[in-house]
């Protein structure tokens, strides 16, 4: 356990004297409320219906066009009809508890990110109420009950959709998605309406992933941080940084957020941790608000302070020095629905893409630009990796300039690195890099153009079609960027780009794996960096991963023949295990911490704006 200092005692008062919750449950929403009076209704009570004057409700009500705000009504239509529209889900044998069977599942959504009133549970509430207390008259009860019956179809066909396959197609949303996400044939689409046992078929399919349900867990728990009014913002007006030693008046509202969700204790996994031996002081403590800590004055900067600065900075993929800088008070400054919508987010993407359970695979998640290589689930080594430059970025000053100067349009280049998927199959040793067009364009013309010697030094080779020539004779200046007859070749050596090994997978957009002579970047938090490949820290590590089993090739054959000099030297995996280039912004890691990074690619602002139009659809049918 890590020492408390005193000034930090006071602080936790303010964290730790949280209102009592043992009158209290989760709502629908996942929000927290205190529990009413209301009776539960005792099942299988004698029904207020035939099952005659049921069918003739649903009848008259897909016949006449009166069907409730529905997503599926054709599907409905078409099913009711097909059963001569006897009910789904009550009958006279089993009411109410085949729908009370399946509520809660709807009711709990929440907890998988989803919102209850997407499966009409406010609607199905109050209409069972009404049924059940007898607040509507015995003619009308046929009527409301066919819409309930109509209502939980709808919803549980939405709800299983959702967490099969995902609410979004991930490819309307995002262009640069290339993974594969799976679809419901209309079998599976209708599997709920035609099982036996609804609620044991809604159990059966929640995800078991357990990275999911790690999620999960921390959504849950974040969510309870709502209610908590401690959570305000830290004013960071006219503060470039603060450094260990210094003294702040900021400083109480950051080791609260800090004590808040755990990196101060060093319990971070999950946020309101309290301390055992803290209890007894925090329940005798009284509450203080914001503004009294600020009364308190300026506090000290102290190592345990840095320390748990350090860990925060680890957790949301900053650079871990421990300077209290504006992106560090910008990290703390996000809201709780920002950083519930991320794991949403998250959430939303597990349920897109299956992973195996068995076997080997590779995944490269671009957000936290690292790599895991999985073996039956269990992730046998990782490390960082650089990824392509953001499209805001990517700009080329000299082709810029250029194409400004001529009068031509230019255009950015996206390099971002896509969502992919593919099977890698063979290692390529000492590679040659053939400059893509696109690059050869807009940075090496220029840079030959500037300096007569840079070709030779880094190794270049220029053809003019397939013919070699001697670029030492070219004059640069007489030619135009945009229609450049020439292509570069890069020889393997210390100075190529791909450094002394790539690792190629089958995908159509030139993408794949590679050594980089580039370590600097390794050392930076944000590492988006490259042209759209991936540039991994340690390539041998790498390899010997995926010649774990081969007969013929082991790491040390491989170095012996980086060392020989052979140019571009093929060697085949015997075991091609499948490579996902993913993209998470957040995951509870192997410790059991739950991570954040930035959005690098705006991916994550694209799934706001549909879920945010998806929410608008859905209440403008209510």
């Amino acid at each position: 356990m890590i020492p408390l200092s005193r000034q930090y005692l006071l602080i936790i008062a303010t964290v730790c004297c949280l209102p009592s919750f043992t009158a209290c449950f989760s709502q629908s929403d996942g929000s927290i409320a205190h529990a009413d009076n209301t009776r539960a209704v005792a099942a299988d009570q004698r029904p207020p219906f035939t099952e005659e004057q049921l069918r003739d409700a649903i009848e008259e009500i897909c016949t006449a066009g009166k069907l409730p705000a529905v997503v599926y009504r054709d599907t409905l239509l078409q099913e009711y009809r097909g059963r001569d529209y006897s009910p789904l889900w009550i009958q006279e044998d089993a009411w109410p508890s085949r729908i009370q069977s399946v509520l809660p599942w709807l009711s709990n959504s929440w907890e998988h990110g989803l919102k209850p009133d997407w499966y009409h549970v406010s609607e199905l509430r109050s209409a069972i109420a009404a049924s059940m207390s007898g607040g509507v008259s015995p003619d009308q009860q046929p009527a409301l009950l066919a819409r309930i019956d109509i209502l939980l179809s709808d919803a549980v066909l939405q709800y299983a959709k959702h967490l099969r396959y995902g609410i979004f197609d991930p490819r309307s949303i995002d262009p640069a998605f290339y993974l594969p996400a799976r679809a419901p044939s209309r079998r599976d689409f209708l599997e709920p309406l035609k099982s036996v046992n609804v609620a044991a078929y809604l159990r059966n399919i929640q995800p078991r992933d357990p990275r999911y349900r790690a999620l999960q867990s921390a959504l849950r728990e974040w969510k309870t941080m709502k209610r908590d009014p401690r959570w305000v913002r830290i004013p960071s007006a006219g503060i470039q940084k603060i450094v260990h030693g210094d003294t702040s008046s900021i400083l109480p509202l950051i080791a609260q957020r800090l004590l808040m969700t755990g990196e101060l204790t060093g319990s971070y996994r999950s946020p309101m941790k309290m301390i055992s031996v803290l209890d007894e002081l925090a329940t005798k403590a009284y509450a203080l608000d914001s503004t009294r800590l600020q009364v308190l004055g300026p506090m000290l900067y102290d190592s345990m302070l840095v320390k748990a600065v350090m860990r925060y900075q680890l957790r949301h993929g900053l650079l871990p020095d421990g300077v209290i800088g504006v992106r560090t008070i910008a990290r703390m400054n996000r809201t709780l629905d920002e950083y519930i919508d991320q794991v949403e987010h998250t959430l939303e993407r597990f349920r897109w893409v299956h992973y195996p359970t068995n076997g080997r695979y590779v995944m490269v998640n671009i957000p936290a630009f690292w790599l895991y290589a999985v073996e039956n689930g269990e992730v046998q080594t990782d490390m960082a990796v650089c990824t392509g430059l953001p499209s805001a970025l990517s700009y080329d000053p000299s082709y810029a300039r250029h194409m400004r100067e001529t009068n031509q349009h230019y255009a950015r280049k996206n390099y971002e690195t896509p969502q992919l998927h593919g099977t890698l199959t063979h290692l390529i040793l000492n590679p040659v890099w053939n400059v893509p067009p696109s690059i050869g364009a807009r940075e090496t013309y220029f840079s030959a153009l500037k300096d007569p010697s840079y070709l030779r030094r880094k190794g270049y080779r220029v053809y003019l079609r397939d013919s070699l020539v001697d670029h030492s004779t070219i004059d640069w200046s007489k030619y135009n960027p945009r229609n450049l007859p020439f292509r570069f070749a890069q020889a393997p050596g210390n100075a190529n780009a791909l450094g002394n090994i790539k690792f190629m997978f089958n995908n159509e957009h030139s993408i794949y794996l590679h050594d980089t002579p580039q370590q600097w970047a390794f050392n930076r938090a944000s590492r988006a960096v490259s042209h759209g490949c991936v540039r991994i820290a340690k390539p041998m590590e790498f390899a010997r991963f995926l010649l774990k089993g081969s007969e013929q090739w082991d790491v040390n054959k491989v170095q012996q023949m980086i060392r020989s000099g052979a140019h571009a030297r093929p060697v085949p995996l015997a075991h091609k295990p499948p490579l996902y280039i993913d993209y998470y912004t957040s995951w509870v890691d192997s410790s059991g911490v739950l991570q954040f990074r930035d959005d690098v690619y705006r991916k994550d602002a694209l799934l706001s704006r549909a879920f945010a139009s998806y929410t608008r659809s859905r209440a403008r049918m209510r």
